[in-house]
């Protein structure tokens, strides 16, 4: 495994490398790619992507979308994005669709209903119980 791999957990690489036709094949270079950085958001989040990743996948299949690629996942202002490129209106719509569904789920546990919140200036989409945690472990 490369260096710049190793930034990458366990989990979101079995996910990645499970979806090649959303994520491409490893290894995933930094000079090439921000998957490099793996899915740069709270594991809460994960079961919604691997979910995400299974319908791009179909979709990719069915509409023959041979150029689509995931360019990066990530939180940014407390919400879920994901970059591609080479999709049509239905990659589009399933990837606006998850990014709904993240609005109201903890990114840190996944297990609690989320809402977006400042803490300490950061934004991200959490549960109480998870923020406490946060704002604890900052502190």
């Amino acid at each position: 495994m490369q260096d710049q791999e190793r930034r990458i957990d366990d989990e979101a690489r079995r996910i990645m490398v499970a979806f090649p036709e959303v994520f491409g094949k490893p290894p995933w270079r930094i000079e090439e790619t921000k998957l490099a950085w793996g899915l740069s958001c709270g594991k809460g989040w994960y079961p919604l992507i691997e979910s995400l990743s299974a319908n791009l996948t179909t979709i990719v299949q069915q509409d023959d979308l041979s150029r689509f690629q995931a360019r990066q996942v990530k939180q940014k202002l407390g919400k879920l994005r994901l970059y591609s490129k080479g999709g049509n209106d239905r990659t589009a719509d399933r990837i606006l669709q998850a990014e709904f569904e993240a609005a109201s789920k903890c990114e840190h546990c996944g297990m609690h209903t989320g809402e977006l919140k400042s803490l300490g200036g950061w934004l991200t989409t959490t549960c109480d119980d998870c923020a406490a945690i946060l704002l604890k472990s900052r502190s």
